[in-house]
């Protein structure tokens, strides 16, 4: 678990400091402040993108097209980590529940102890695949 907390922590540090970094170089080449800068960061990153603020200068728009495939892709990645962690975590609730669901429909159908565990035996080694 710890390694699934360090594949996330990276990348959630580097869109920080992208982040940082993208609000300073708005600031110092188009001239914005600070707020109009972050605003413009996180509906670029965000990919809502509203158009209000647009750069004007050549490394401004530079700027922003590294700030689009680079911050849109590490949030991205995030966001599939995230969803990969959540699914981890609920792996073992689920797994049960199927378990408890695989055992009484094996039971209603009239099968024997033995071939209810023998059959459940081939479903589990199925699941780990």
């Amino acid at each position: 678990m710890q390694k699934d907390k360090s594949t996330i922590a990276i990348p959630i540090l580097v869109l920080g400091i992208l982040y940082i970094i993208s609000i300073l170089f708005f600031h110092h080449i188009e001239g914005w402040s600070y707020l109009d800068a972050a605003y413009f960061t996180t509906s670029t990153i965000s990919t809502v993108g509203y158009g209000d603020i647009v750069p004007i200068t050549e490394y401004g728009k530079l700027g922003s097209m590294i700030l689009i495939f680079s911050g849109v892709g590490i949030a991205f990645y995030i966001i599939t980590q995230l969803s990969s962690l959540r699914a981890k975590s609920l792996d073992p609730h689920v797994k049960k529940k199927l378990d408890v669901i695989r055992t009484f429909t094996l039971q209603s159908t009239g099968m024997k102890p033995k071939q209810i565990a023998r059959l459940k035996k081939k479903l589990l080694a199925r699941d780990r695949k």
